[in-house]
């Protein structure tokens, strides 16, 4: 996991991902010393739970992507089944650019997220 947020940070020049559990809890993680992925983690998942009530009391289904755009960056939370990832953005980031590749590396992460029986 960790080496795919390596991959993803460099070639979408994120300021980090982490991968988070619902509860909040952080499974793996690349992020800038100054930013602490335990924050990053609280915060996505408040924001995500709080998402999904307000969809599913609109029967709008479930979270799969969400963007938002603060005053000195971006983060886009992406559903990786029973996992997020978490990903932050400068603020002039070309989202056209970002997104193909969060996208490519969410679809390897969610490969490695799932139990196989």
């Amino acid at each position: 996991m960790e080496e795919i947020l390596k991959q993803l940070n460099s070639s979408a020049g994120a300021k980090g991902s982490v991968v988070v559990t619902h509860d909040g809890m952080v499974v793996a993680g690349d992020i800038r010393w100054e930013v602490e992925k335990d924050v990053v983690g609280a915060l996505s998942s408040f924001l995500v739970m709080a998402t999904d009530r307000c969809l599913q009391q609109g029967k709008m289904g479930k979270l799969n992507r969400m963007t938002m755009i603060a005053t000195h960056g971006k983060l886009i939370i992406v559903s990786l089944q029973g996992y997020f990832l978490v990903v932050l953005v400068d603020q002039f980031a070309a989202m056209d650019q970002v997104s193909p590749q969060i996208e490519a590396a969410g679809r390897e992460l969610l490969k490695l997220t799932q139990m196989k029986v």
